[in-house]
């Protein structure tokens, strides 16, 4: 995407603007505050700049511009945040013709499925022909206004052609066949897709309605029918129900994950609102990196059969290689899936949620369930653990599950690991890549990659900014860069400051990126990584009463010039440190003279150390 572009939406939206339609601001000085929206809070730790065009929560240690803010508070990637962004501001991303008509068809196909949808709910709630649809919500134990709320409708049979919905989109919504077609609610012919089925509308979290889900009446065959691939609906992304659970994902961080439609209506009737469902497929990496947009930990609550079982041990490996924590709920066996346990005790099943176990424990159980005393049977289990121990990616973690494992084995914590971890470099051998690197990656699923934020070649701090935040002169040269980008310039051209004598990789990330930034403009904090970014945020939204405008200039000169005394003092002492250490690391034999000019070495370098300017 285009520099320019996300300079021409900076300028035309004011971040007060954008925040302010989710957050109650308030003047506070030269800042803004107001309630963190994403964590939980009753005293406002949320800070915006309007000057600086930033913001940062001092609770949850959040920040960054409007397009990380918009990132967060919609649960969408870089390019959709500066799709929508740019949506907003009038701005006309570049794009080459191909991706231009590719849009162009997406939109039709969502303003067409958005008119189904209204089609659909009119059929349920209004005409004879939805009868069966509503007579099927009734023995699901659905009220209407449930149903309403998640926009369930009915498709008809549509007559002999089967084309009710297509003659409607024609007749009305002025479509030609071939968009219905592409849209995926009929075939080339017009014979509608979804016949004589109850419909549930499949949306981003926007409520964009991107395709359906049908599902049959009686016996018909199959069961569940889904919208096929098409410019709008991919169904490897598409999680059913996400719109309707964003505000409780925001407030909870917790995602419940199910398998059915009716299962996401049960879990609402049972007041569990952060819900959604895979659409009818078994749960993929790219759904789960939805998810994580969302919550910090995701409930795999998954049918209480076989099947069920596979698919919640499948999707560990997916939320482990995503960095996702997991917990399953195990259902009662008494119950088949959610929505029927929910019909026989909705209290029971918001218990089942707020129970459920951390994900290893759960497999671990399931891999020693029913062991008896036999000795090929307690074999078998043994290498079922190895198997659980060595798709754990974390150590530690898999030393807690390997001794908790060893306990119900009766065998030693030791063989348990290191049985897991031989055949861990066996299969990285196989692979030709080194079984030392590779030790901790789950079998059978790719190993993740850093997280690099859009825009950005670096991932930047991690947390490492809270636990280990830089010096305090440099955190104050990185202020003054992230708040007066032109001052970076000043520091590095004029004030001769070095930056490889910065100490923190972090604040000489974003000196550099200050000094590239044009006269006049604010630091683009998108353009950093994660945990450089909330750094840069932090600093921007510190009040600095040398960059006051009615400050003295001699003040800001002074501050800045001591910071530079400082950071070249504490890297000239860096130095000599290492160099002592290596002097002392080199030492042999006795050797009198060698001895005598290394000590002479090192007084000189304390000398220099006690020396070096202020």
């Amino acid at each position: 995407m285009a520099t320019d572009a996300r300079a021409e939406i900076k300028a035309r939206l004011d971040i007060l603007d954008v925040i302010g339609g989710h957050v109650s601001l308030h003047r506070s000085g030269t800042q803004h505050t107001g309630l963190c929206p994403f964590h939980a809070e009753k005293t406002p730790s949320f800070s915006v700049s309007q000057q600086r065009q930033a913001w940062y929560c001092h609770g949850c240690h959040e920040g960054g511009d409007i397009f990380t803010f918009v990132e967060k508070i919609e649960g969408v990637d870089f390019p959709r945040a500066l799709e929508l962004l740019a949506e907003r501001a009038g701005v006309e991303l570049e794009k080459d013709r191909r991706g231009g008509a590719r849009g162009a068809g997406r939109r039709r196909s969502i303003e067409l499925n958005e008119r189904a949808a209204k089609f659909y709910e009119y059929v349920l709630w209004n005409l004879a022909a939805g009868g069966a649809g509503r007579r099927l919500l009734a023995e699901r134990g659905v009220d209407e206004v449930l149903a309403r709320r998640f926009r369930v409708g009915f498709a008809p049979q549509g007559g002999q052609a089967g084309d009710a919905l297509s003659r409607y989109l024609v007749a009305r919504g002025g479509a030609a066949l071939s968009e219905v077609a592409a849209a995926g609610l009929a075939g080339r012919g017009g014979r509608d897709l979804f016949r004589h089925r109850l419909v549930f509308p499949i949306s981003d979290e926007r409520g964009q309605v991107l395709g359906f889900g049908g599902r049959a009446l009686g016996d018909a065959t199959p069961k569940y029918l889904n919208t096929p691939e098409t410019g709008a609906y991919h169904k490897s992304t598409a999680l059913f129900g996400l719109d309707q659970a964003r505000q409780a994902l925001r407030e909870l961080r917790v995602a419940v994950v199910v398998e059915g439609y009716f299962d996401v209506l049960a879990a609402h009737a049972a007041g569990v609102a952060n819900v959604v469902a895979s659409s009818g497929t078994a749960l993929t990496r790219e759904q789960v990196r939805i998810v994580a947009r969302h919550a910090d930990l995701v409930v795999l609550c998954f049918d209480g059969d076989a099947a069920g079982r596979r698919a919640a041990d499948t999707a560990v490996d997916l939320c482990a290689v995503e960095r996702l924590a997991a917990r399953i709920a195990v259902m009662p066996p008494e119950f088949k899936d959610p929505d029927e346990m929910v019909r026989a005790d909705p209290a029971a099943f918001a218990a089942t949620i707020s129970g459920a176990e951390p994900e290893w424990h759960v497999l671990l159980g399931w891999a020693t369930a029913g062991i008896g005393r036999g000795v090929d049977e307690r074999r078998r289990a043994g290498e079922r653990v190895a198997a659980l121990l060595r798709r754990i990616p974390d150590e530690n973690t898999r030393e807690l599950y390997a001794r908790e494992g060893a306990q119900m084995l009766e065998v030693s914590a030791a063989s348990l690991v290191a049985s897991a971890l031989t055949e861990v470099r066996a299969a990285n051998l196989t692979r030709g890549r080194s079984a030392v690197d590779r030790v901790t990656a789950p079998l059978g699923v790719a190993s993740p990659s850093p997280a690099v934020e859009a825009g950005s070649a670096d991932p930047g701090l991690g947390d490492d900014d809270l636990g280990n935040p830089p010096p305090s002169w440099e955190e104050f040269l990185a202020a003054y860069a992230a708040q007066r980008p032109a001052l970076a310039r000043l520091l590095v051209d004029e004030m001769g400051l070095d930056l490889d004598d910065l100490a923190s990789p972090a604040v000489r990330r974003i000196l550099e990126l200050a000094r590239s930034v044009p006269p006049g403009s604010v630091l683009p904090l998108h353009a950093l990584g994660a945990g450089d970014r909330r750094l840069a945020a932090r600093l921007s939204v510190r009040d600095l009463p040398e960059l006051a405008t009615d400050a003295d200039p001699v003040a800001l000169e002074r501050a800045m010039a001591d910071c530079v005394r400082q950071t070249r003092k504490a890297a000239s002492r860096g130095r000599a440190r290492r160099e002592i250490d290596d002097l002392f690391a080199a030492s042999g034999p006795l050797d009198p003279e060698r001895d005598e000019n290394v000590a002479a070495r090192i007084r000189r370098l304390l000398a220099e150390e006690r020396e070096s300017p202020e």
